[in-house]
């Protein structure tokens, strides 16, 4: 069956959160990951007619993290990445500023130090929320690798945390 308008915006709402969360930890750029979702939610909506409904969560999440991968790439190859901050709803102090600036970076440098598997799946997890199957359906891995690769990159990352004074 052919996916319908109401699929695609039923999964854009489920996702948009989540999506957008793990995108910005890859890239760290609010718009870049916006232009990424929105290529991603059209690149399937362009082949909607061979999407069954049921995949249609595995099917965004895996272009938006090709997309966020060939992005990257491009960074790298680029030496051009940014650094885009989100601040909170309220005016914040110089100080709160300082503060928020300096643990995203942390948090960004740490990221981005683990390897690429490691990262996608604590991504997956604690930024989007995925349970180990949807994260092992999204990945195209074993249920046991994402609990394996979890655990080892929660421990490099609080290794990597405290070597920077964060506890």
């Amino acid at each position: 069956m052919a996916l319908g308008e109401r699929d695609l915006y039923a999964c854009y709402q489920r996702l948009e959160r989540p999506l957008l969360n793990v995108l910005y930890r890859m890239l760290w750029n609010r718009h870049e990951c916006e232009d990424l979702m929105q290529d991603a939610f059209l690149r399937v909506w362009r082949r909607r007619d061979q999407v069954a409904a049921d995949t249609l969560d595995s099917l965004v999440w895996v272009s938006a993290l090709n997309l966020a991968r060939n992005r990257l790439r491009w960074h790298r190859l680029w030496r051009s990445e940014t650094f885009d901050a989100e601040w909170p709803d309220h005016a914040p102090t110089p100080e709160e500023s300082a503060n928020r600036l300096m643990q995203q970076r942390r948090l960004h440098d740490a990221l981005r130090r683990l390897p690429g598997a490691m990262r996608e799946v604590v991504l997956l997890s604690k930024f989007a929320e995925l349970g180990h199957s949807e994260i092992a359906s999204v990945l195209q891995i074993p249920s046991g690798t994402v609990a394996s690769r979890l655990h080892q990159a929660l421990g490099r990352l609080r290794a990597l945390l405290s070597e920077d004074g964060d506890d």
